[in-house]
């Protein structure tokens, strides 16, 4: 049985918001998502989520990544092996990030192949920025420690650790100024991570979701919360991971002298507002967004939590924990990163068309289609073109995931069915 944990102190109303409003004027303001952006460049500097302009990990990074995740295993309380222990992956952040961790939770736990031995718990606690957890004794970690153990678990179990977080005391708006720093924030938090959960495997981290709906002029949000450091959180990021793969002074995640668990990334969700990126991923005010501009409403929480199943079901690194022992379909090829693109979403009629740069043309790809509590709906084979037609069969309204492969790449992603 899989297990979810989010601890009663995470408060996803928060007061100190009530007063803010959303600004819908500014649905978008011109900039392109890292990923989107690839080889072009932002302020002289190059995009992409990895260097040289690619959303791809390089070959040395990936084999890396690939090795310690090969090495996560059940552990117990004690941090030794025991084959009916658990795998525990740990949420960090504030509230948007704890409400996307939450529903991340939820759709996962529909997710049939989803493996058994892994438990999820959100540490995330509303208000609490990067600043407030970048050191050992900070109250923070002791009420995570206390979240784990009211669930009878132990830091030690701790191997797998997404974060989403930003420092709130900090209102600087400069470039690349705001970014450089929140790397050292970064570097502060892993240094502390690795000290606090020293079994932890791999690190995925997580931009923030634009947050240009919300009146810059309010002072009832942070500064460091509005826009645009929003976008400029992402390229802190990339950054530092950057930082990772260059092997720079103080970023060694290998044997007994490493300073810091090796990290990568794991899903993107900075959106231009409701300009919708390549992967067809945007935020629309009125639907998706609270009436503060900051946080999310249920809609957009589902969507971003749906995205990061998409995100985890498709990528190299996470077939090795996410998914059940017995479950074949691992890919070690990085284009599963890509989101699949489906058209129309939502679905209107009987079929649906789908294509993705991840495979060759004529290539043979396996295509299945599941509800979103794993049954499987559909399965074939079809040799690929740049525009697959699909029949469905008559459907009930929801949500419904599609799967590709062949016998180098995977992708996947997911469709909504409306009355």
């Amino acid at each position: 049985m899989t297990r979810n944990f989010s601890p009663l102190l995470l408060l996803l109303c928060i007061s100190m918001f009530v007063n803010a409003q959303k600004d819908c004027a500014r649905d978008n303001t011109g900039l392109i998502p890292i990923p989107d952006l690839g080889a072009g460049s932002y302020r002289g500097f190059t995009g992409g989520l990895y260097p040289d302009g690619s959303n791809v990990r390089p070959t040395e990074y990936l084999n890396a990544c690939i090795e310690h995740v090969q090495n996560i295993k059940t552990l117990d309380t004690d941090g030794n092996f025991d084959e009916d222990g658990r795998i525990v992956m740990l949420g960090i952040g504030a509230s948007n990030p704890g409400a996307e961790f939450n529903k991340f939770m939820e759709i996962s736990s529909y997710f049939e192949p989803r493996n058994d031995k892994l438990t999820l718990v959100n540490g995330c606690v509303s208000s609490i920025g990067i600043q407030d957890m970048n050191y050992t004794a900070a109250e923070y970690w002791g009420n995570v420690i206390t979240l784990l153990e009211d669930n009878g678990l132990s830091v030690d179990q701790v191997q797998i650790i997404w974060i989403e977080e930003e420092n709130t005391e900090v209102g600087d708006t400069t470039f690349p100024g705001a970014a450089e720093t929140l790397v050292t924030d970064f570097h502060f938090l892993l240094q502390a991570i690795k000290i606090m959960f020293p079994n932890t495997q791999i690190c995925y981290v997580t931009a923030r979701a634009y947050a240009g709906y919300a009146d810059s002029l309010t002072e009832d949000i942070t500064n460091g919360l509005k826009f645009p450091r929003d976008y400029y959180n992402g390229w802190g990021l990339k950054w530092f991971i950057e930082n990772v793969i260059n092997h720079e002074l103080g970023y060694n995640y290998e044997g007994p002298l490493a300073e810091i668990p090796l990290v990568t990334w794991g899903s993107y969700h900075w959106t231009d507002g409701s300009v919708a990126r390549t992967d067809g991923l945007l935020l629309n005010c009125e639907e998706d967004v609270a009436e503060d501009g900051l946080h999310l409403s249920g809609s957009g929480e589902s969507k971003m939590g749906e995205h990061m199943l998409n995100y985890f079901i498709a990528d190299t690194t996470a077939k090795y924990w996410f998914f059940d022992e017995d479950y074949t379909g691992i890919y070690n090829n990085e284009k599963g990163n890509t989101s699949l693109q489906i058209f129309p979403n939502p679905v209107s009629g009987n079929q649906i068309h789908i294509n993705s740069d991840n495979f060759q043309t004529s290539e043979k790809v396996d295509i299945n289609i599941f509800s979103i509590d794993g049954k499987q709906i559909l399965s074939l084979q079809e040799n690929y073109t740049s525009d697959i037609t699909l029949s469905l069969p008559e459907l009930n309204s929801g949500l419904y995931r599609i799967t590709m492969h062949s016998e180098n790449a995977a992708t996947s992603g997911s469709f909504i069915i409306t009355e």
